[in-house]
């Protein structure tokens, strides 16, 4: 039978895959704007991001603050506010993508029909991008959050058995400071 890799090895893995998702979204950025800088009607037609969009922001920051928070209390036993801090985790992650989503739509009935969308723009279809390939890495952290939280009712944690816990809270800080990025990046697209 063989045994779990160590802590050592899970988290220069965890590391080697958060920077090559880094390198993603910054090729992402990089190719966007040199579509930007080449097309001389970017964004004509275009809505500008809806006020939703900021809470759904103010959600991620949840997500991560809530993340931190469920580590600190397993790191200390306290079972109790580590289960509650997972389960807010969740719900704020989903809440995330709900509003992602009624942003989307909201900019779509804003928009010019004939030039903002992902079909028929360069610029619709450039947020539209980001923001899905942003909401797929939230949901697949959702998927690694629902598993964490799972063992958590089961009693798989406790303060010398949390790498699991270590390795989702990394990954929510870092799609936290990719969404603040995004998000600005975003805003200066509009």
């Amino acid at each position: 039978m063989r045994s779990p890799p160590s802590p050592m090895l899970a988290r220069m893995g965890m590391q080697l895959f958060l920077i090559s998702l880094a390198i993603l979204f910054a090729a992402s950025i990089v190719a966007i704007v040199i579509i930007r800088n080449s097309n001389p009607n970017w964004g004509e037609g275009s809505p500008r991001i809806p006020d939703l969009a900021w809470l759904s922001t103010a959600v991620m920051l949840l997500v991560s603050l809530f993340s931190q928070l469920g580590f600190g209390a397993i790191r200390r036993d306290s079972a109790r506010w580590f289960r509650i801090c997972m389960v807010l985790v969740l719900v704020l992650g989903f809440l995330f993508l709900f509003l992602q989503d009624q942003v989307w739509k909201q900019m779509l009935a804003a928009g010019d029909e004939n030039s903002f969308s992902a079909s028929t723009s360069l610029h619709g279809w450039c947020i539209f991008v980001l923001g899905l390939l942003h909401a797929f890495h939230v949901a697949g952290g959702l998927i690694f959050q629902g598993y964490v939280t799972t063992h958590a009712f089961g009693g798989g944690y406790w303060s010398l058995h949390c790498e699991m816990v270590r390795h989702v809270n990394l990954y929510w800080h870092f799609l936290d400071a990719v969404w603040v990025g995004l998000f600005a990046f975003l805003l200066w697209l509009t």
